[in-house]
């Protein structure tokens, strides 16, 4: 993901498990924050999920980047316990319907395990419409 330019992206730092964020379809990837939410702060384990879970649909999107806009207008994270350590692994997938909407759901897991889901609404049109 080292060619993912735009600010958001660089400001986590990202390690691949499994399918290919910058390519089509769903993703397995750990992140952290590169730089603290609140200077001179330390994240909390609340702030750190929902960081990462605002990438559901990025690393999962099946759509031309360069054609099709896909942006999120919700973000909804459930938690099941406090998070544990600076990394979270994130398990998107993205289901797009006919309407123009579509829905990216993730599986959030900390150091011992599966902590919560992350869902996000998207709004998806051709770019330029």
């Amino acid at each position: 993901m080292s060619d993912w330019t735009f600010p958001y992206a660089r400001a986590l730092e990202w390690r691949v498990v499994g399918g290919d964020p910058a390519g089509a379809g769903p993703a397995t990837v750990w992140s952290r924050a590169r730089i603290p939410v609140v200077p001179g702060e330390e994240p909390s384990g609340l702030q750190r999920a929902v960081l990462s879970a605002d990438s559901g649909n990025g690393i999962s999107a099946s759509l031309d980047r360069d054609a099709w806009s896909f942006v999120n207008i919700d973000l909804d994270v459930h938690l099941s316990r406090p998070l544990v350590g600076e990394w979270v692994l994130l398990d998107a997938s993205t289901r797009y319907e006919e309407s123009g909407t579509a829905l990216a759901a993730s599986s959030l897991w900390d150091e011992r395990g599966r902590v919560g889901r992350g869902a996000q609404t998207l709004v998806v049109a051709p770019r330029g419409a």
